[in-house]
């Protein structure tokens, strides 16, 4: 791998794993606001919260990858471009499919990746999400019964609770 090659690649990456890691944040606490009724006044624990965020964020990394590698690519290239580095590089006679081609070998492998985790993680980890929920209501059951709805519990009840305490 050549210099230029290698410098490429580790621009991209360092960016790849900030916005990564600052979007993967983002989209969990949106998680949180979207699940804020089934986690909150349940007395839940603090590590059961934490397994609960912990099985859905594999389902937020299909949502992220994409923005994070369109985020990156905008700012490395963006960022060459400030310091007249692609002139540089230009001026010597490398041209641009020539410079971008160790990030286009780490964008297919990381295709390949995100397809195989697609695959056997996100499934995993959504019985896993399902699996803890129920678990959850079972052994408090005061968290299946919401207030002035319609519940199903069990197979055979059904049941409306106008005001709970407790």
């Amino acid at each position: 791998m050549k210099i230029l090659d290698r410098y490429i690649l580790t621009t991209f990456i360092k960016n790849f794993l900030s916005t990564f890691i600052i979007l993967m944040f983002i989209f969990v606490l949106q998680t949180v606001w979207l699940y804020i009724k089934e986690l909150a006044g349940k007395d839940l624990d603090f590590m059961i919260i934490v397994k609960f965020l912990m099985y859905f964020s594999p389902r937020l990394v299909t949502l992220v990858l994409p923005l994070t590698v369109l985020l990156t690519s905008i700012m490395t290239f963006g960022n060459f471009a400030e310091n007249y580095e692609f002139a540089a590089m230009k001026s010597t006679g490398i041209s641009l499919q020539r410079a971008m081609r160790s990030l286009t070998i780490f964008i297919l492998a990381l295709a390949a990746t995100s397809f195989l985790f697609a695959n056997y993680v996100i499934p995993a980890a959504e019985f896993e999400s399902l699996n803890l929920r129920r678990n959850i209501a079972q052994v408090k059951p005061a968290m299946a019964i919401t207030k002035g709805q319609y519940t199903t519990i069990g197979e055979d009840y059904v049941m409306k609770v106008a005001d709970k305490q407790g």
